[in-house]
Protein backbone atom coordinates (compact mmCIF):
# COMPACT_ATOMS: atom_id res chain seq x y z
CA UNK A 1 0.00 0.00 0.00
CA UNK A 2 1.60 3.41 -1.18
CA UNK A 3 1.02 6.07 1.67
CA UNK A 4 0.56 10.04 1.09
CA UNK A 5 3.12 11.91 2.18
CA UNK A 6 0.52 13.12 5.29
CA UNK A 7 0.05 9.87 6.23
CA UNK A 8 3.60 9.44 6.70
CA UNK A 9 4.01 12.14 8.59
CA UNK A 10 0.97 10.98 10.43
CA UNK A 11 2.37 7.69 11.08
CA UNK A 12 6.00 9.05 12.16
CA UNK A 13 4.04 11.59 15.20
CA UNK A 14 2.17 9.03 16.70
CA UNK A 15 4.73 6.65 16.64
CA UNK A 16 6.72 9.26 18.81
CA UNK A 17 3.32 9.86 20.71
CA UNK A 18 3.46 6.14 21.86
CA UNK A 19 7.16 5.66 22.37
CA UNK A 20 7.58 3.20 19.54
CA UNK A 21 9.80 4.16 17.31
CA UNK A 22 12.61 1.51 16.65
CA UNK A 23 9.77 -1.02 17.72
CA UNK A 24 9.73 -3.46 14.66
CA UNK A 25 6.36 -4.62 15.38
CA UNK A 26 5.01 -0.60 14.47
CA UNK A 27 5.47 -1.09 10.82
CA UNK A 28 4.19 1.71 8.70
CA UNK A 29 1.50 -1.51 7.50
CA UNK A 30 0.52 -2.18 11.07
CA UNK A 31 0.18 1.21 12.21
CA UNK A 32 -2.11 2.11 9.08
CA UNK A 33 -4.55 -1.07 9.68
CA UNK A 34 -4.62 -0.48 13.65
CA UNK A 35 -4.90 3.22 14.24
CA UNK A 36 -6.27 4.24 10.21
CA UNK A 37 -8.69 6.40 12.33
CA UNK A 38 -6.17 8.26 14.35
CA UNK A 39 -3.94 8.55 11.27
CA UNK A 40 -6.61 10.20 9.06
CA UNK A 41 -7.69 12.00 12.29
CA UNK A 42 -4.68 13.56 12.20
CA UNK A 43 -3.88 14.50 8.77
CA UNK A 44 -7.60 16.08 8.52
CA UNK A 45 -6.58 18.47 11.31
CA UNK A 46 -3.04 18.92 10.36
CA UNK A 47 -4.70 20.05 6.66
CA UNK A 48 -7.11 22.21 8.40
CA UNK A 49 -4.65 24.08 10.70
CA UNK A 50 -2.06 24.44 7.92
CA UNK A 51 -4.90 26.39 5.55
CA UNK A 52 -5.50 28.65 8.52
CA UNK A 53 -2.73 29.42 10.60
CA UNK A 54 1.04 30.11 10.15
CA UNK A 55 2.97 28.02 12.63
CA UNK A 56 4.15 30.26 15.38
CA UNK A 57 1.18 32.84 14.62
CA UNK A 58 -0.68 33.24 18.10
CA UNK A 59 -3.38 35.21 16.25
CA UNK A 60 -4.19 37.21 12.93
CA UNK A 61 -6.42 40.17 11.86
CA UNK A 62 -7.63 41.29 8.55
CA UNK A 63 -9.81 44.04 8.40
CA UNK A 64 -12.42 43.85 10.94
CA UNK A 65 -12.07 39.99 11.56
CA UNK A 66 -9.79 38.90 14.34
CA UNK A 67 -8.92 35.31 14.90
CA UNK A 68 -6.73 33.89 18.06
CA UNK A 69 -5.28 30.41 18.07
CA UNK A 70 -4.98 28.41 20.79
CA UNK A 71 -1.55 28.46 21.66
CA UNK A 72 -0.27 24.82 22.03
CA UNK A 73 -2.06 23.81 18.65
CA UNK A 74 -0.07 23.56 15.72
CA UNK A 75 0.10 20.68 12.79
CA UNK A 76 1.05 17.63 13.35
CA UNK A 77 0.44 18.16 17.05
CA UNK A 78 -1.62 15.47 18.83
CA UNK A 79 -4.67 16.47 19.76
CA UNK A 80 -7.35 15.24 22.77
CA UNK A 81 -9.32 13.80 19.71
CA UNK A 82 -6.31 12.02 17.93
CA UNK A 83 -5.22 10.75 21.87
CA UNK A 84 -9.04 9.12 22.01
CA UNK A 85 -8.23 7.09 19.11
CA UNK A 86 -5.36 5.99 20.12
CA UNK A 87 -3.52 3.37 23.32
CA UNK A 88 -2.01 4.96 26.09
CA UNK A 89 2.10 5.63 24.77
CA UNK A 90 4.17 3.05 26.29
CA UNK A 91 6.64 4.12 29.36
CA UNK A 92 9.71 4.74 28.17
CA UNK A 93 12.55 3.66 30.26
CA UNK A 94 15.87 5.66 30.74
CA UNK A 95 19.24 3.37 30.72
Amino acid sequence: MELSMDQRKAILVIKNYLNVNGNLKYSDDYMMTEFELAIDELVENSIGIKSIKTTGIKSKSEGTQSVTFESNIEAWTITDNVKMLLPLPFIRLMG
